[in-house]
């Protein structure tokens, strides 16, 4: 088991220092930024047009611009449209996405064998321009196709890495791959001749270094980003509300009677008990009713629990006032009573009690 896991444990140092020896990221910047000075940056670029008396800004679309390049295509169908429309009014347009609708698609062959760590001779080049180049170094871009029309360099005619296109009054030029242009490849081959000819044909050329904007610089709303048809179900939905509403709320014709409950006051709760109690002609169930009450009443200003038996109660009521404890259950247990007189005077009887018990004083009779 030992002999097995050590070969691992080899493995895992050895990735380990693997990651040690290679480092962490550059922090250069993101490939292709002007302000980029590493190998994948494009800050040769801008340093090299600007010694050939260029204007170089950085913006999302071109304005007063003599040509644009837009090494890669993040644009969205807003700018490329603006953009497509500065090319045909006279601009120039300098492509080096191939997968960018605004330039010239990729060839379906591949002509350069995969055109990395490879250079390309300007043997059949019907641009004028580039007469003065040799070759170049692709740096792994791929071949454009060329449609009738078209002028192309660095290929066969067919197939190319440079195709001009005319656009209207403008031109675009795409070029098969960015890597041309980088820092680390802008010295190989022609390619710095390459990027001055087509972007700084002469002195004070103002260029636009095109990059996608900022996000929060726009000057939509976020109900301008909003489909059209997401605007227009919310619509349906709000008008669908209202009718809702209107059809809930309003009622046509005459007013419906609706039941209502009925609400008994606690006063004419007690007095349609005592009608009842009257209507039935019994004065004992009325004084045991009469006596319960007196009861719990007693029981609640002693602190005991409303459940307390009678006898306990009156022990208690007995030890505070004073009274004869045999007298005060027989009061809280309602001796037999057998007229409406025996009825009053077991009530005012209670009712000394408790005042004697509250106040400590009976009432007077």
């Amino acid at each position: 088991m030992r002999g097995r896991v050590v070969p691992w444990v080899l493995v895992g140092l050895a990735l380990f220092g693997l990651v040690l020896l290679s480092g962490g990221p550059g922090d250069d910047g993101p490939p292709l930024d002007p302000d980029n000075t590493g190998e994948l940056g494009t800050r040769g670029l801008v340093l090299l047009l600007e010694e050939f008396d260029a204007e170089v800004d950085v913006t999302s679309v071109p304005r007063d611009h003599d040509v644009a390049l837009l090494l890669a295509d993040r644009l969205d169908e807003i700018d490329r449209e603006r953009l497509n429309e500065w090319v045909q009014a006279g601009g120039t347009l300098v492509v080096t996405d191939p997968g960018s609708p605004l330039g010239a698609q990729p060839a379906v062959g591949d002509f350069f064998g995969g055109l990395v760590d490879a250079s390309i001779g300007a043997d059949q080049c019907d641009v004028d321009a580039f007469a003065g180049l040799d070759r170049v170094d692709p740096s792994g871009g791929i071949p454009l196709a060329v449609f009738p029309g078209d002028q192309s360099c660095f290929g066969d005619g067919v197939e190319a890495f440079v195709v001009v296109s005319d656009r209207r009054q403008g031109t675009v030029v795409s070029i098969g791959g960015a890597g041309a242009f980088t820092n680390g490849t802008l010295g190989s081959e022609d390619n710095a001749a390459l990027a001055v000819t087509v972007l700084a044909p002469e002195p004070g050329t103002r260029i636009a270094f095109l990059e996608p904007p900022e996000p929060g610089t726009g000057d939509k709303s976020l109900s301008d980003l909003v489909a059209p048809g997401i605007k227009l179900a919310l619509v349906q939905l709000a008008i669908a509300f209202v009718v809702y509403a209107l059809w809930r709320t309003i009622r046509l014709g005459r007013p419906v009677a609706e039941p209502q409950p009925i609400e008994i006051d606690s006063s004419e709760f007690v007095s349609a008990v005592g009608n009842l109690l009257a209507e039935r002609r019994d004065p004992q169930l009325s004084a045991q009713t009469i006596a319960a009450a007196s009861t719990r009443s007693f029981a609640a200003a002693l602190g005991l629990g409303p459940a307390t038996d009678a006898a306990i109660v009156a022990t208690a009521v007995a030890d505070r006032t004073g009274r004869d404890v045999h007298d005060v259950e027989g009061l809280l247990r309602a001796a037999p009573v057998s007229s409406d007189d025996d009825l009053v005077a077991l009530t005012l009887a209670l009712d000394r009690l408790e005042q004697e018990l509250l106040h400590g004083e009976p009432t007077p009779s």
